[in-house]
């Protein structure tokens, strides 16, 4: 073996290592939280081995979790929208210039055209947002807001994904869950 496939080996095993790690200490925990107009709210907490990462959310939307690529997965009820919450480990605690966000969310949405970027609100701290448009079929229109949120363990990604007809409604409850990201040292358990 050379040392050139030697090292490349390493570096292969260090980064399958790292993800199984960060898959490793990534839970979702389910719970509400009280309204200060009253009521309860449910609440997704993500646990980290050094963090807690709490959104709302969208209500009568399905959603799956994978652990192993640390996705939340929300699927609005008719089907034709989906939001994506990525928890990523890039970039801890600052974003990437905006023409690297612009690249990056292009390069995520093949042939789509993009606005130029915007402030996303948390109520952690800003972010970005693009709007990107594509036809990925005769008559198929996809709208997609893609959004980057510096997170203290990476860029955490919002991602709207929709059909043409919903997306004006669906951007609203996109809006709702990046507004709700929170970020809190981890409490330990009763």
């Amino acid at each position: 073996m050379t040392a050139l496939m030697r090292l490349f080996f390493l570096l292969l095993l260090s980064v399958v290592a790292a993800t199984v790690a960060r898959g490793a200490d990534f839970r979702v925990r389910l719970g509400s939280e009280d309204m200060l107009e009253g009521g309860r709210i449910e609440k997704m907490t993500v646990i980290t081995s050094n963090r807690q990462f709490n959104i709302f959310p969208p209500k009568n939307w399905s959603r799956q979790v994978n652990d192993a690529s640390q996705k939340i997965i929300f699927t609005s009820p008719s089907g034709k929208s989906a939001v994506t919450v990525w928890f990523s480990a890039n970039s801890p605690g600052q974003l990437p210039l905006p023409d690297q966000l612009r690249d990056q969310a292009l390069q995520a949405h093949p042939g789509a055209g993009i606005s130029p970027p915007l402030v996303c609100p948390t109520s952690f701290q800003p972010g970005v947002f693009f709007d990107l448009v594509r036809l990925p079929a005769p008559n198929v229109v996809q709208k997609i807001r893609h959004a980057f949120v510096p997170g203290p363990l990476g860029v955490e990604e919002f991602v709207l994904t929709s059909s043409g007809d919903e997306f004006d409604r669906n951007r609203l409850v996109f809006m709702a869950i990046a507004r709700s990201f929170r970020v809190e040292p981890p409490k330990a358990r009763p």
